[in-house]
């Protein structure tokens, strides 16, 4: 199973990135993470109201497991 590593580079460069490769000399092989908003094909969906959300919430809050650290 692979594991996708990910780091935060500060400066010039500022972002979030995903190492593709460690070469054996010690350089990363790194590529810009793609924003949430970029990775949705224009037209797959939305963001729900307010209203839609708690209703979503009233349906299914029972089957939704605390965030970790919690319960």
């Amino acid at each position: 199973m692979s594991t996708t590593r990910r780091l935060t580079i500060v400066g010039d460069l500022a972002g979030e990135y995903v190492l593709d490769e460690e070469l054996p000399d010690g350089r990363l092989l790194i590529r810009p993470e793609a924003a949430y908003p970029a990775v949705l094909t224009p037209g797959t969906g939305r963001a729900l109201s307010d209203e839609e959300f708690a209703a979503f919430l009233t349906e299914h809050e029972s089957d939704m497991l605390p965030p970790d650290g919690e319960g």
